[in-house]
């Protein structure tokens, strides 16, 4: 299956959760190594878009490609609380998170997104043994057409 993720350039060849070190997101505490992919290159746009305040500049496309046999687990958007989409974001959803990834059963866990729920982002544990299976298959400039802000 392959992933994307929209990223600065500088850290695109990074895939092991180096950034929830320095910040939470959503899904994740400050401090969490964690790595976020998308189903869809336009979904990780949407992403970026989402949580940029200005069109971002000096961003690549990275495409990874993740074995079919990769175990995954999904967080159904029905068993969420009715605010999951709210700002700041929900302590719980990091609960969900942090039980994950605790657990160490399964590699990735598919979350829908905010902006397009019926589309889902993978959170990837980069402490999981699976994670030596992720391929890194292409990094390629990627920019921002100036009417998206």
């Amino acid at each position: 299956m392959k992933l994307y993720r929209i990223t600065a350039t500088k850290y695109a060849s990074d895939l092991t959760g180096t950034g929830g070190l320095f910040g939470p997101g959503r899904w994740h505490r400050e401090g969490t190594r964690i790595l976020y992919v998308a189903e869809y290159i336009s979904l990780a746009k949407l992403e970026v878009l989402a949580n940029s305040r200005v069109i971002p500049a000096n961003q690549s496309l990275v495409t990874v490609e993740v074995p079919e046999t990769a175990s995954i687990t999904a967080v159904d958007t029905d068993s969420l609380p009715s605010d999951w989409q709210k700002i700041p974001y929900l302590e719980e959803l990091a609960d969900i998170t942090e039980r994950w990834l605790s657990e160490r059963q399964f590699w990735m866990m598919r979350v829908p997104s905010v902006h397009s729920p019926a589309e889902f982002n993978y959170l990837l544990n980069p402490l999981h043994p699976e994670h030596t299976t992720l391929k890194l298959l292409s990094i390629e400039p990627h920019g921002f057409d100036s009417r998206l802000k």
